[in-house]
């Protein structure tokens, strides 16, 4: 029996999609974890939906209860943030209109993230921010590891350049 060299370039591209795969799964983990975590200590209803792929980011919504980009205040951003994050996957497709809702969702993901970075953890929040967007990995592994601070209230965010 001869050896196809093929198998084996195929072997390495397997191992390392396994590889990708398995760190995928574990990063998805642990930020489930995180979410769900804050959510049960937030007292929020169904925290077990932050097991639920794209649907997780109600949860997000839900602990950081507003959120304003400037001067605009996004209303039930709890609910925005799922309804962008699947309007970026059904339209991704079409070029111009997908590219547009894949812009927005991600600006605004930015900002959904350093508000609950700055719930959490105000003095490292702009270092998490640029850390999530430069090594996406990061994002979950920072919530993971805030999962059981305890969040600043709401009047404390008050002075902050966030939230007016």
């Amino acid at each position: 029996m001869e050896f196809d060299p093929r198998f084996g370039v195929f072997a390495v591209i397997a191992s390392f999609f396994l590889v990708f795969l398995v760190i995928g799964i574990v990063l998805y983990v642990l930020g489930s974890i995180g979410l769900y975590t804050m959510a049960k200590n937030k007292n929020i209803e169904n925290p077990w939906i932050a097991w639920i792929p794209i649907i997780q980011v109600y949860i997000l919504g839900r602990i950081i209860r507003t959120l304003k980009i400037g001067e605009f205040e996004i209303p039930q951003v709890e609910l925005v943030l799922p309804a962008i994050a699947i309007g970026g996957t059904i339209f991704s497709p079409i070029p111009m209109i997908g590219g547009l809702i894949g812009l927005a969702a991600f600006v605004i993901n930015i900002f959904a993230l350093h508000k609950l970075y700055t719930i959490y953890r105000p003095d490292e929040a702009v270092l998490f921010v640029i850390l999530s967007v430069v090594l996406p990995f990061m994002g979950p592994i920072f919530i993971f590891i805030m999962r059981n601070d305890k969040p600043l209230k709401e009047e404390d965010l008050k002075g902050s350049v966030w939230e007016s």
